[in-house]
């Protein structure tokens, strides 16, 4: 990785046709200009290579042979890692100078540092399956002191809104509040940590109307969906980068953000509806969770371990839902259902079994009841 950084330097100043003592100016210690100059030039090679054929050709083709394919994920894991952070306004006035000349020349189009970063995290987050919004990053940005690259990938993971409260309590897991009744449904068009709990207004009134447990076992009858609670997520994908990602985010939001730590708050939920393989189980089924580890238990474990160093403060922006949520679990009917759907509708059998079952012992009950019917 360093000699990867020290190549990427030397082209950078092949291009800009700069000498080292021309960029060191502009940063206190020469010690970090490595890094610095290998962050601009690597997000200005990304740029060339989708956009544009490169101007001396025999050079971009040496320099593709010496690539390798997944050098370009451990590259941006390196540089979202805190110990590799350097200032955002070092990065942005290093890359200033040296591009300077393309900056006055193409007035037209957007060449700002934002720009490039913007489009380098664009290609690993659709990669890996971060789902962050990039087109409006300029409202995102806008009035925002940007530290560093993880606080900059911080800020296009956060929700549009939020409101804090309490800190909240545990939770039950997936598959029981899948035997309660609530449904996990996938949405799309939403920010990674918009999680949302609807319910119908007539469930609020009368709980019983939950038939949750028919759809269980015969999921055909789709007009009943709408007598279900529905906890409404977006999709998360668990990878080899997913660890990476998440703990030097959530490090970085504890320090600097510990009244704000948003993306802690949603790590914590799911940890609290993942404790076992079998919560995983049921949330790849409805494509919330999407496993690139290949291993659902490796999933459950790499969730729980994530927590282990987030601190659990007073403050939480899912305090409202996680109040919803355990008001419908805490229900005495919504206990009876997951006591019921578990014993006699846990699947399409049982439940065909226990439907069978209800008939027949309906007929002989009036079977035997018409005889004295008749009589009198």
């Amino acid at each position: 990785m360093e000699q990867l950084k020290l190549r990427y330097f030397k082209e950078a100043l092949y291009r800009t046709k700069k000498d080292q003592k021309d960029l060191a100016k502009y940063i206190v210690e020469n010690e970090i200009q490595d890094l610095c100059l290998f962050n601009c030039k690597k997000a200005r090679r990304n740029r060339e290579e989708d956009n544009q054929e490169s101007e001396n050709p025999e050079e971009a083709d040496h320099v593709q042979k010496k690539e390798k394919p997944w050098l370009s994920y451990n590259i941006l894991q390196d540089l979202l890692l805190l110990e590799n952070q350097v200032p955002f306004f070092v990065l942005k006035e290093l890359y200033n100078s040296a591009y300077q000349d393309l900056l006055n020349v193409q007035e037209n189009e957007d060449k700002s540092f934002h720009k490039f970063v913007v489009d380098y995290f664009k290609h690993f987050c659709e990669d890996t399956g971060l789902n962050c919004s990039f087109d409006d990053y300029q409202k995102i940005l806008e009035g925002k002191q940007v530290r560093h690259l993880t606080d900059f990938l911080r800020y296009f993971l956060l929700p549009q809104k939020w409101k804090f409260g309490k800190g909240i309590e545990r939770l039950p897991c997936a598959t029981k509040l899948a035997e309660a009744g609530v449904e996990f449904r996938k949405v799309k068009n939403r920010c990674l940590l918009d999680i949302g709990f609807q319910k119908n207004w007539l469930l609020e009134k009368c709980p019983c109307l939950n038939l949750s447990w028919i759809l269980s076992c015969f999921p055909c009858l789709k007009c009943l969906q709408n007598m279900q609670p529905v906890l409404e997520l977006q999709s998360f994908i668990v990878g080899d980068a997913t660890e990476c990602v998440i703990r030097n985010v959530t490090a970085f939001e504890q320090c600097h953000y510990p009244q704000e730590a948003i993306i802690c708050n949603y790590i914590v939920l799911l940890d609290h509806l993942i404790d076992t393989a079998e919560d995983v189980d049921l949330l790849v089924e409805k494509k919330i969770l999407v496993n690139w580890l290949g291993n659902n238990e490796a999933v459950a474990t790499l969730i729980n371990k994530l927590c282990h160093q987030i601190v659990e403060g007073n403050r939480s922006c899912y305090y409202e839902l996680s109040e919803q949520i355990r008001g419908h679990y805490s229900n005495c009917w919504s206990k009876l259902m997951a006591s019921f759907t578990n014993l006699y509708f846990r699947d399409f059998w049982r439940g065909t079994t226990t439907v069978i079952a209800i008939v027949v012992l309906f007929f002989t009950f009036w079977n035997f009841v018409t005889p004295s019917i008749i009589h009198r």
